[in-house]
């Protein structure tokens, strides 16, 4: 069909009509600058644009300052998302950052979440991000000498480092290079390489091909940083945008070489900050509030930024440190394993007690910064790789409390239930303690046994009041103020995992991956 545009001259409203080869007339364009469509009219309407239907009521109009459609209106507002009112300007539905609802206004509609990435549907891109967030154990602060020098695979790193974030000197966004851990400062061996070639190594043992699993590394955390300095502006210090811009850099590198890239993975080390100074948060519930707004807070840019249809996973550990600041509470590290818990994309991979530490009886020795990446590696590799379901540490799952017994059945991941200091230095009642009242009361267990491959049984030399609590790995007031396996508080139960899973340092050392288990309380109120 061949348009025809044919100028009338007669005394009509037309300035233009559009033909066909017949002389159909398509549409006209009128002197006043209306284009009618026949089956309606687009005209100027001072602020914008409106349609109109066939008898000429206004179905549609578009405006700098507001538009409607249908009586929908459209306006400007200035809380962040999209709202939708009637022609009354009562709000009928609202889109923004984690829920949307349409047809009753907030406090009388139904929530309805928007679709957000898939949790355990990763899809396998060349190049699979892992980031290291947190304070001074993601960092290797005093994990010196850097182990992972050599790279045995083909995970990268950006090019200026692995510890490197965007706007320190010499930072390069746009470049990668062999993932290796090096000195810089304080700062030494972070968990991050033994996590990525540690998850090759796993794959490669499995059948899968090397080639097909590369990963690229970043520590993109700071030392001494509460989680809620860790957090995105306001509350943070902009850490929390350096690591998006990390990815945005990632991507950028990947691009450049003609490769996909995703993000697979966070890691969290923090919740030493949090139990030292006294402006942060020590209540599990805040602290569980703000962890999970920054990764939530990551996930929802990262997939606006590489297109992901997949919900990275968290690979946490447990912190150990609130002896070392003389606390009798262990409130961060109880919301960190009740998230692990709650949350399917939340894992914790080890508690902390069981990695041996520098002087300073906090901050971790550069093989045993190794071997916690080690333990994330496991975590990882059966979770998202082997897909083998989520990788869950040694922990409880019921308490069944008698007068003179308390009976604990656990999850074990491998083999057996064992009491013994392979781990961790032998502490009193193996890290089993009871509460009366909040007092502890050291002579009420008489003895701590393992019954079955899964059952630790406590015998108590009386029967515990209704409000006692029994606690693992929490230590007692008169501790030394320390953390880690010598002198932290600690608990002396593990698995047998260990005797089919070892693995050997870049030092030569080798380690049986038991699984210890993880710091606890159970109230007889309330539970775990």
């Amino acid at each position: 069909m061949q348009d025809v545009i044919r100028q009338i001259e007669a005394e009509e409203s037309d300035a233009f009509s559009f033909e066909d080869e017949f002389r159909y007339i398509l549409m006209r364009l009128l002197r006043d600058g209306t284009l009618d469509l026949l089956g309606g009219q687009l005209r100027n309407n001072g602020d914008g644009l409106e349609v109109s239907d066939p008898n000429g009521f206004i179905v549609a109009r578009f405006g700098s300052m507001s538009s409607f459609v249908n009586g929908l209106t459209f306006q400007p507002t200035e809380e962040e998302g999209i709202e939708f009112s009637d022609e009354n300007r009562f709000i009928v539905g609202r889109i923004a950052p984690g829920t949307a609802y349409f047809g009753l206004p907030a406090a009388q509609g139904t929530l309805t979440p928007i679709a957000e990435a898939l949790l355990d549907q990763q899809i396998r891109t060349y190049f699979k991000q892992v980031l290291g967030y947190g304070q001074s154990l993601a960092r290797g602060y005093f994990a010196k000498p850097a182990i992972s020098t050599v790279q045995e695979y083909q995970n990268v790193m950006m090019a200026s480092g692995v510890k490197s974030r965007p706007g320190d000197p010499g930072y390069t966004p746009d470049t990668f290079a062999p993932l290796v851990e090096s000195d810089f400062g304080d700062e030494g061996e972070t968990p991050v390489s033994a996590l990525c070639n540690g998850l090759v190594r796993r794959a490669v043992a499995d059948g899968e091909s090397e080639a097909d699993w590369i990963m690229v590394g970043a520590a993109t955390g700071r030392g001494g940083r509460s989680v809620e300095q860790l957090s995105a502006a306001p509350l943070g210090e902009g850490y929390y945008e350096k690591t998006i811009q990390t990815v945005r850099d990632g991507l950028a590198a990947a691009t450049k070489l003609g490769k996909t890239y995703s993000v697979w993975a966070y890691t969290w080390d923090q919740g030493e900050s949090n139990y030292t100074t006294t402006v942060s948060t020590k209540s599990a519930y805040q602290y569980a509030e703000y962890m999970m707004a920054i990764f939530d807070g990551m996930t929802r840019e990262i997939v606006g930024i590489t297109g992901q249809k997949f919900r990275p996973y968290l690979f946490t550990y447990q912190v150990a440190a609130h002896r070392k600041y003389d606390l009798d509470n262990m409130s961060i590290a109880l919301a960190q394993w009740r998230l692990s818990r709650k949350r399917p994309d939340v894992v914790l991979a080890a508690p902390a007690y069981i990695f041996p530490t520098v002087e300073d009886v906090l901050h971790l020795t550069n093989e045993a910064s190794w071997l916690l990446g080690e333990y994330r590696s496991r975590a990882m590799y059966e979770t998202m790789v082997r897909r083998s379901g989520k990788w869950r540490p040694l922990e409880p799952v019921s308490v069944d409390w008698k007068s003179q017994a308390i009976d604990i059945k656990f999850h074990v991941p491998r083999g057996e239930l064992v009491l013994d200091n392979a781990l961790a230095a032998l502490t009193a009642n193996f890290g089993f303690d009871i509460r009366e009242n909040g007092i502890l009361v050291t002579d009420l267990i008489s003895s701590v046994s393992v019954t079955a491959f899964d059952t630790v049984r406590i015998s108590l030399s009386r029967a515990a009041a209704p409000d006692s609590t029994l606690s693992y790995g929490r230590g007692r007031p008169t501790d030394p103020k320390a953390s880690g396996p010598a002198t932290g508080a600690r608990g002396n139960l593990r698995d047998t995992h260990g005797l089919y899973d070892q693995v050997q340092s870049p030092l030569g050392n080798t380690f049986a991956l038991h699984n210890a288990c993880v710091m606890f309380e159970f109230n007889r109120s309330t539970g775990f």
